[in-house]
């Protein structure tokens, strides 16, 4: 039988310190019907050389320079250069194993999505994988949007699912932020999606880069993070509300972990933003005070423990802030500075 052809899509900017594993573990697919499309998003590093000289050994792979504009816009020029009948990603620093394509194409089946599990990793000396609920299982309806929330066995990855190409027609809205902008993609597509079947092979080698977007400090566009994907939260919140809970509990989490970017400064300058996850927080205060445990909250108000869950700061959070002015008030504000 003829392997569909599978597109595997990798923005590169400054990888020359892993580019060369990465794209040999790739090289080393047991399946092979697939083409590589790198896209060089205006590294200023010894990258470009390296993509041009694997490219020529490698027919499979085409490189194509483009100008510095961010991964999320470099992965729809690879998106729109894709050919294969399913698509896939990869990050420029990670490796996969020689089955990762061949894993997942085995288990998409009839489904758009098939996702499987990842290894995360300091060194490849010290990795681990944390398993799936059920070695395999599918998802459809609503139970797709709980398991994109949850972000256990569906990460907010792309690199550890593999795509049916007619979900990216019509083409999407690019996130203009780089902070959670796979995560953004995949909500966007599941309106798109029927099924998704998940199978729990560590086949993905994940590298934790402390000099990756998530681990960098506090940039002006991660608030564009909270408008797009905060306000998509708070649609599934609104659409479907058996998953108020964890929808709204999701925006908390993302508009936490931007304010903890922020220096003291940058803080005073942004508290709109605070104000608002208030907002957020006081409107489902009900819904939290079921969802919190009563020890954990006793936990947080009597000092120092050990770090408390998220559930827990929340609710601390939803007391404590109180009744916030309007954002719109802050947003105009900044601008008005701006100028």
């Amino acid at each position: 039988m003829t392997q569909p052809l599978l597109s595997v899509i990798m923005p590169v900017y400054n990888a020359q310190k892993y580019l060369e594993a990465a794209l040999d573990s790739l090289l080393a697919q047991d399946y092979l019907n697939f083409e590589a499309l790198l896209i060089d998003d205006g590294s200023t590093d010894e990258t470009p050389g390296i993509l041009d000289a694997y490219a020529t050994a490698d027919a499979r792979l085409q490189v194509s320079h483009v100008p510095n504009r961010g991964q999320a816009i470099a992965r729809q020029v690879g998106l729109n250069q894709a050919r294969g009948a399913y698509i896939t990603f990869m990050d420029s620093d990670d490796m996969v194993l020689p089955n990762w394509l061949s894993t997942m194409q085995n288990a998409i089946g009839e489904a758009d999505i098939a996702a499987v599990n990842h290894y995360a990793y300091w060194n490849p000396a010290a990795k681990f994988s944390r398993p799936f609920h059920a070695p395999t299982f599918s998802a459809t309806g609503d139970e797709m949007y709980r398991l994109w929330l949850e972000d256990k066995e569906m990460r907010g990855y792309l690199w550890d699912k593999l795509f049916a190409a007619h979900l990216f027609e019509p083409p999407l809205p690019v996130a203009d932020f780089n902070l959670m902008e796979d995560a953004f993609l995949i909500g966007q597509l599941l309106p798109r999606v029927s099924r998704i079947n998940f199978v729990d092979e560590p086949v993905y080698q994940y590298r934790i880069n402390l000099g990756s977007t998530v681990h960098t400090g506090f940039k002006r566009s991660d608030l564009e993070a909270i408008h797009q994907l905060g306000a998509m939260y708070l649609q599934v919140a609104e659409a479907k509300p058996a998953l108020t809970p964890i929808a709204v509990r999701k925006y908390a989490s993302l508009s936490l972990f931007v304010l903890s970017k922020m220096n003291a400064a940058q803080l005073v300058h942004h508290w709109g933003y605070v104000q608002q996850l208030g907002r957020v927080l006081q409107e489902y205060r009900r819904v939290f005070a079921d969802e919190v445990d009563a020890k954990e909250a006793a936990e947080l108000e009597n000092g120092p423990q050990a770090t408390p869950s998220l559930r827990a700061r929340l609710a601390a959070w939803s007391t404590l802030i109180g009744p916030p002015s309007p954002l719109e008030e802050e947003i105009a504000k900044e601008k008005q500075e701006e100028l």
